[in-house]
């Protein structure tokens, strides 16, 4: 971030997507902006808010190298831009509603890794995310991955699995955890528990790994809907 102190170890990007979200931008920008780590380039990319999130990211500008607010084709687009406009060692998207939660995050960071991360279930219980097998899904939330910045971008033909065909055409198979820091997010994106998303997932794991995994993690997927409904029906 903006600064005049000497800087150690890799430039890391982080990318921040918002859309009229005045509720949340500012708990997630000063999560960014807090962190002990002086290394950082932080880019917003919102598009085109008109709730007053802008006015909330003016707030931030002397700590934000790069924001733009215009209309995009949505998050994974958004997302997109802020890839062209980043140049650090590593990239990793912390979108607004979800946050950091210490200021340690970055301090041990030198490799892509996994960040510790927590979400809220549906009946609102805190949990560790954990990891899981990548021929099933994306092996743990984006949120919680700093990716090697390699210039590959969102296969904008996906709308809810891009993040998890991003992960695999990065080439990882599982990446070691960081020893510091922790990731919180909203459990509310655009990868949502829905049919299409499940869908789409499944396509992307029979073109990656054939029919039989794509077929289970869809099936996987059916069960539990049907179990979190009843959930729902009966609390």
């Amino acid at each position: 971030m903006k600064n005049n102190r000497e800087k150690i170890g890799p430039l890391i990007s982080i990318v921040t997507v918002v859309y009229n979200d005045v509720a949340n931008i500012e708990e997630t920008i000063l999560s960014v902006v807090n962190q002990n780590y002086e290394n950082i380039e932080y880019i917003v990319i919102d598009g085109k808010s008109n709730d007053g999130t802008t006015k909330i990211i003016r707030k931030f500008e002397s700590s934000i190298e790069y924001w733009v607010s215009e209309s995009d084709k949505g998050i994974y687009h958004a997302m997109n831009k802020g890839i062209d406009i980043a140049k650090g060692d590593l990239i990793t998207f912390m979108n607004s509603g979800d946050r950091y939660l210490t200021t340690d995050v970055f301090d041990k960071i030198t490799e892509a890794c996994f960040i510790p991360t927590i979400y809220k279930t549906h009946l609102g219980k805190e949990k560790w995310v954990k990891l899981r097998d990548k021929k099933f899904s994306i092996p743990y939330c984006h949120q919680g991955i700093v990716f090697k910045n390699m210039n590959i971008k969102y296969d904008l033909q996906y709308k809810y699995a891009a993040d998890y065909d991003y992960f695999l055409r990065h080439g990882y198979d599982l990446l070691p955890f960081s020893n510091s820091g922790k990731v919180f997010y909203n459990n509310r994106g655009v990868s949502s528990n829905s049919w299409a998303a499940r869908k789409e997932l499944a396509f992307i794991i029979n073109k990656n790994f054939g029919i039989y995994y794509g077929a289970r993690s869809f099936l996987v997927f059916s069960l539990k809907y049907v179990v979190i409904k009843l959930i729902y029906l009966f609390k």
